[in-house]
């Protein structure tokens, strides 16, 4: 008889103790919710931004004989306006930069994904062309 007391309280603190780590876990997965949740309404920094401030922090005061185009850069979109090439290749560049704007804001999700399935439904037509 106490044998059969034993083993019942030894069940019954087992099954209290795996009550309080489920207790813990589900505290835990709550509270990353929540930091997920507050990540998800913010937006997020803007790389290609901070890429080229960096850049013309560190090239923009480089003496050359011909025009520096990282002078006074503070942003991708200056960055884009001031190289030199056809202006096809700028709109491309300045089309992958908006696409992934639209990215760092979660309040234009929706946004981006007609944009982004657009882009895709573009470059698959574009390759069943290009195939020989």
């Amino acid at each position: 008889m106490k044998t059969i007391k034993s083993l019942l309280t030894l069940g019954l603190v087992s099954v209290c103790i795996a009550c309080q780590g489920q207790a813990k876990q589900e505290n835990v997965a709550k509270k990353e919710a929540q930091i997920l949740s507050k990540m998800d309404t913010t937006k997020q920094m803007n790389l290609l931004d901070e890429q080229a401030k960096i850049l013309g922090s560190v090239f923009g005061n480089l003496e050359t004989e011909e025009e520096n185009p990282f002078t006074g850069i503070t942003n991708y979109l200056e960055l884009i306006e001031k190289m030199e090439g056809p202006e096809a290749d700028k709109q491309y560049l300045l089309d992958q930069y908006k696409l992934y704007d639209l990215s760092t804001d979660p309040k234009k999700k929706e946004e981006f994904k007609i944009m982004f399935n657009k882009r895709l439904k573009e470059a698959m037509d574009k390759g069943m062309v290009e195939q020989p």
